[in-house]
């Protein structure tokens, strides 16, 4: 049998990219702020996320943020394969 997983995508903050990101998102979400160093987005309930330069965020097929976190934490929780 084949083993399957759910297709999750992710993108990285790079400083310049906040409106790209949000646009990459499901429309939920608004910038807060976004000062090349910190991106802070809030959603529709007030819950705001804070991802950091270089920090990374993790979609699902409909374009929900599931995770987001710094690079170590990228690394260590997630494997990239080839698209």
């Amino acid at each position: 049998m084949p083993l399957v997983t759910m297709r999750l995508e992710s993108a990285q903050y790079d400083g310049t990219n906040g409106t790209v990101l949000l646009d990459w998102l499901d429309g939920s979400y608004n910038i807060v702020s976004d000062d090349g160093q910190l991106l802070i987005l809030k959603d529709g309930e007030g819950t705001r996320k804070r991802i950091r330069l270089n920090g990374w965020l993790v979609r699902d097929v409909n374009r929900n943020l599931l995770w987001h976190g710094g690079n170590a934490a990228y690394n260590q929780q997630w494997m990239e394969l080839p698209s």
